[in-house]
C-alpha cells in the first residue's frame, strides 16, 4: 500500500474514531445520568445556573461544532475514491448534519429565533457543502489539506475550549469533581490524528508544475 492510499485510510479510521469520541461520555461518571456525550451536553447545559444567570459566558453551540466539522469532512476524505463511494459518503455527512438541527417544534422558527438561529444555519450549510463536495472536493488539488487543516481547527478546537469552562460549573453543581469522560479524549485524539495525517498530506503534496490547469489533480 503506498502512502496516499495509506494516508487516507487512515484519514476514514481516525474520523470514525472522531464520531465515536463525539457520542461518548464527555462526562463520565458511574452514575448513568452523568454519563452525558457532546450531543447531550448542548442542550442539557443550557440549565445550568451559571449560564441562566449569564455568570458564565460561553457559547453552548460550539459543542455541536465537531459534528458539523465531520460531516463535511467525510465526503472530502472520499475525493478521490469512485462516484458512489463519494455519494454515500455525502449521504452520511448530511445525515449527520442533519442531526445538529434543532428538535420539533424550535426548528419552525430556528431560522430567525435567537439561541437557535446559528445552530440551524451550521446545519443548513454542512448539508449543503457535504453535497457539494462530491463535486468541488477532487478539484481542490494540493491545497485540499491545507484547508481541511483551516476547518478542523475552527470546528474542533472551540468545542474542547468551552467544554474546559463548563467543567468547573458542572462540579460545583454536582459538588463532586468531574473530569472528562473517555468520549472526549477519543474524540479529540481522533481530530489530532486527523491533522497529523492533512499535515503529512500538506507537506508531501508535489508542487505544481507551471503547465499544469486549474482542473489538473496534483495528487
Amino acid at each position: 500500500m503506498d502512502w496516499k492510499r495509506g494516508s487516507q485510510v487512515g484519514l476514514l479510521v481516525t474520523w470514525g474514531i472522531a464520531l465515536v469520541g463525539y457520542f461518548g461520555p464527555w462526562v463520565g461518571r458511574r452514575a448513568a445520568a452523568l454519563a452525558w456525550n457532546a450531543y447531550d451536553l448542548f442542550d442539557l447545559l443550557r440549565l445550568l445556573p451559571e449560564i441562566e444567570t449569564g455568570a458564565l459566558s460561553v457559547n453552548l453551540q460550539t459543542l455541536r461544532l465537531p459534528l458539523v466539522g465531520l460531516a463535511v469532512l467525510l465526503p472530502v476524505f472520499l475525493a478521490d475514491a469512485p462516484t458512489l463511494w463519494r455519494t454515500g459518503g455525502a449521504l452520511v455527512g448530511a445525515g449527520l448534519a442533519l442531526a445538529t438541527l434543532p428538535p420539533y417544534p424550535e426548528i419552525v422558527s430556528a431560522w430567525h429565533t435567537p439561541g437557535w438561529r446559528i445552530p440551524f444555519w451550521w446545519g443548513i450549510g454542512a448539508m449543503l457543502a457535504a453535497g457539494v463536495a462530491i463535486w468541488a472536493a477532487p478539484r481542490l488539488g494540493r491545497y485540499r489539506p491545507w484547508l481541511l487543516l483551516a476547518w478542523l481547527t475552527v470546528t474542533g478546537l472551540p468545542a474542547a475550549a468551552t467544554f474546559a469552562r463548563l467543567l468547573p460549573a458542572l462540579s460545583t453543581l454536582h459538588a463532586t469533581a468531574l473530569n472528562p469522560g473517555w468520549g472526549f479524549w477519543v474524540c479529540m485524539s481522533g481530530l489530532g490524528c486527523i491533522a497529523l495525517f492533512l499535515w503529512a498530506q500538506a507537506l508531501t503534496a508535489p508542487p505544481k508544475r507551471l503547465d499544469e490547469g486549474l482542473s489538473t489533480k496534483d495528487y
